[in-house]
């Protein structure tokens, strides 16, 4: 009776130590806001000329699982005149995709311990941008919740263009890519060209992670490269997984212009593809570090 009674006070003991470390845990550990995961990408819009629209564009951020919040509204600091439209499921892409402008309880989550992590998709229209753009960049934003709260975050940086395909002397053969991370190119020269640069707003940022050739060319050393009429021109890209976690959880999409011009000087570019890496692999670990990392707790 007497080793029952010391039994049942060691697990007394033991239940209240771990739910004061449960609550220390949460109490020390908790976000005191959402953090957004960044994001370096190069986005088109599609249409023409008289309609510029990007949907479906996926936003990803971390909460406290007690944080039932959603996001609402979305104003980009660099154009507020974008209009925003906010789904917290893809645009044809689930059994609730019918319901993506209203139903907001919803709202695409994944639980991780403590943590949630979430995921948005928004629309933009860009038509009522008050100036003639190929190109615009946006980093910031407010964001404002169901409950009426706002956040001013940093996205990291968008590149939005226009889906202009200069593309004049070559013509696609073949492309392809594969989940590894690599991805290729071929296509016939219709007319002797002399290759230039290759250039992108995000080629300092994402310079670390991923390998880029014009034939048997690094993509820094293309300027002067000849290409005679009817020859193939390869290119070849393989982006290289992130090891840090900050890295890991952040979005990259670069399509870069290679720039090249013919024998009367006129210049030309054709963009390149493929050269991309979406975050995956979420676990506790994984988010805590990161959230570390970031700062954030």
């Amino acid at each position: 009776m007497e080793l029952n009674k010391k039994i049942l006070k060691f697990g007394l003991v033991l239940i209240t130590l771990s739910l004061i470390f449960t609550a220390g845990f949460s109490l020390i550990y908790s976000l005191e806001k959402p953090v957004f995961l960044k994001m370096y990408v190069e986005e088109y819009t599609s249409g023409d000329e008289n309609l510029s629209v990007l949907e479906n564009f996926e936003v990803r951020y971390i909460t406290n699982i007690s944080d039932s919040r959603k996001v609402m509204e979305i104003e980009f600091e660099e154009e507020p005149d974008i209009e925003v439209t906010v789904s917290h499921w893809p645009k044809g892409g689930g059994m609730f995709s019918f319901f993506n402008n209203n139903n907001y309880n919803n709202q695409s989550r994944d639980i991780y311990g403590r943590y949630a992590l979430n995921t948005i998709y928004i629309d933009m229209n860009l038509n009522n941008i008050d100036r003639e753009f190929n190109e615009t960049e946006l980093n910031n934003a407010k964001v404002k919740f169901n409950d009426g709260s706002t956040l001013d975050i940093n996205l990291g940086r968008i590149i939005i263009y226009k889906n202009e395909r200069k593309n004049d002397y070559i013509d696609s053969i073949s492309s392809g890519s594969s989940s590894d991370g690599t991805s290729s190119f071929e296509g016939r020269v219709t007319k002797a060209i002399k290759l230039l640069e290759v250039k992108s707003p995000l080629l300092e940022d994402l310079k670390d992670y991923f390998d880029l050739s014009i034939g048997d060319t690094d993509y820094r050393k293309v300027s002067g490269v000849k290409y005679e009429k009817d020859k193939s021109l390869a290119i070849n890209a393989k982006f290289i997984a992130p090891k840090d976690i900050v890295s890991k959880y952040t979005f990259y999409d670069i399509k870069p212009k290679l720039y090249y011009e013919d024998i009367e000087g006129n210049i030309s570019y054709t963009r390149i593809y493929n050269i991309n890496y979406t975050p995956y692999d979420f676990d506790l670990k994984g988010i805590f570090n990161y959230l570390r990392a970031r700062g954030e707790i």
